[in-house]
């Protein structure tokens, strides 16, 4: 009887047709996060006017998805590990893709945000979910620079949103933005025929699909009858939430959760008031929405960059100086709203920052944690990270309702990486030991 460790196997392998498939499944399943992010940013302008909202009112609105995805990231993350990451998968889309359109026939306050906070569940449930997947069915050579793409699939769908909006917004008002995430319900589709966990198909006894998922991610691999297949020592152990405070992990988990709380808050504090802040300097709407394309843009240079640096430097080195330099360069966006040209330039190297490193962070917390409860990991830790996405709309409309200049918003979203930074510089890496195994 031969003893196979499945990682080694899947580790080894060259990225073939295989990894491609679910490399691109989960790209385009982050991308409706994005998507979404960015949509409630864009249509703020026409909410108000239409439904006559207060800054802080809007804030509060945008908040119920984010409270949504706190829900979702807790419990089907870890439900995926249960069930199977496949299923998981599909149940989240599916939840995000229906009630996302029902915002777009909502009759007022209270339906809109009921609709956004069950949208959040599903939504937040997929990100995750498809992170652990490709973190744990990718070459290990690049595994990085896989993880941080499809993480970063959120900034590629926020360019996505920009462009919808400059087509759509216009001519057919804000509820279109959210009829056209119908689009994403034909992932189920793809979905459907993704390989399942390797912990899942061990724990059935599923030993011919596991043979089989092991062939074609490494044809090198000449299954046998009798292989017993398994995990080697640090990704085995069993799916609990004190597993995350077991064997070392504990500080490491605390300060994943503290790190992503503030990163959180940046992200939906830009992402949802950058176009209203633009207005407030004195762009039009068009202007405004341009300046927004160039923020999420960025994501063309900032997730290659940070990807490439991660697998030569490690997750926590470039999370380190990486939140810094986001901090210098949203400071010095505070200075150029009179400046047309050099914001636009800075504002594309702040978002290829933010986008970047967002992608580092969430591929760090992945690897950092063994593949039976990845999931489990990586769902709690993008879901305490929302409590901070509940924080930053509202810190945004709180500060422009107390007649805060967008220059002086601006300084204070400038501070939140900086704390960030101060937060990971005191965990421990461990993933490229994990990458090693």
């Amino acid at each position: 009887m031969r003893s196979v460790i499945v990682n080694q196997v899947i580790g080894d392998g060259r990225f073939n047709r295989f990894f491609r498939y679910i490399f691109i499944i989960a790209i385009l399943t982050t991308i409706t996060e994005g998507f979404d992010i960015n949509v409630f940013g864009l249509i703020i302008p026409s909410l108000m006017k239409e439904w006559q909202l207060t800054a802080p009112q809007v804030g509060m609105l945008g908040s119920f998805g984010m409270a949504g995805m706190i829900f979702g990231s807790l419990l089907l993350g870890p439900l995926a590990d249960k069930i199977g990451k496949a299923k998981g998968l599909m149940v989240a889309t599916a939840i995000y893709c229906i009630f996302t359109i029902a915002v777009g026939f909502s009759t007022g306050y209270n339906y809109f945000a009921t609709c956004r906070f069950i949208a959040g569940i599903g939504l937040a449930g997929a990100f995750p979910i498809a992170v652990a997947y490709i973190s744990e069915y990718s070459p290990r050579k690049i595994r990085g620079r896989l993880t941080v793409w499809v993480t970063s699939g959120m900034a590629l769908g926020t360019v996505v949103a920009v462009l919808v909006s400059l087509w759509l917004l216009s001519p057919y008002g804000w509820r279109m933005m959210f009829y056209v995430t119908a689009i994403p319900l034909l992932l189920l589709i793809f979905q459907y025929y993704l390989p399942e966990s390797m912990s899942f198909l061990i724990k059935k006894g599923q030993n011919d699909k596991i043979a089989k998922i092991l062939s074609k991610a490494n044809p090198d691999f000449a299954p046998s009858e009798d292989d017993q297949y398994q995990y080697d020592a640090f990704h085995s152990g069993k799916v609990s939430l004190a597993s995350l405070f077991k064997s070392g992990l504990g500080k490491n988990t605390i300060i994943f959760w503290a790190m992503m709380f503030f990163n959180y808050i940046y992200i939906y504090a830009v992402t949802t008031w950058i176009t209203q802040m633009m207005k407030m300097q004195g762009y039009s709407l068009a202007s405004s929405l341009t300046y927004s394309l160039l923020y999420n843009a960025g994501f063309l240079l900032g997730i290659p960059v940070c990807g490439e640096l991660q697998d030569k430097l490690g997750g926590k080195k470039v999370l380190s100086f990486g939140l810094i330099i986001l901090a210098i360069l949203t400071l010095i966006d505070s200075r150029l709203g009179p400046y047309p040209v050099p914001l636009g330039i800075f504002l594309f190297l702040t978002g290829a920052s933010q986008h970047g490193l967002a992608g580092v962070a969430g591929s760090h917390i992945a690897q950092s944690y063994p593949l039976t409860f990845r999931g489990l990991g990586t769902g709690w830790g993008y879901g305490i990270g929302r409590f901070g996405g509940v924080c930053g709309p509202i810190l945004g409309g709180l500060l422009l309702g107390w007649q805060f200049s967008a220059s002086a918003t601006f300084m204070v979203f400038a501070c939140i990486p900086l704390i960030s930074a101060i937060i990971i510089f005191f965990s421990t890496d461990y993933t490229k030991d994990s990458q090693n195994r």
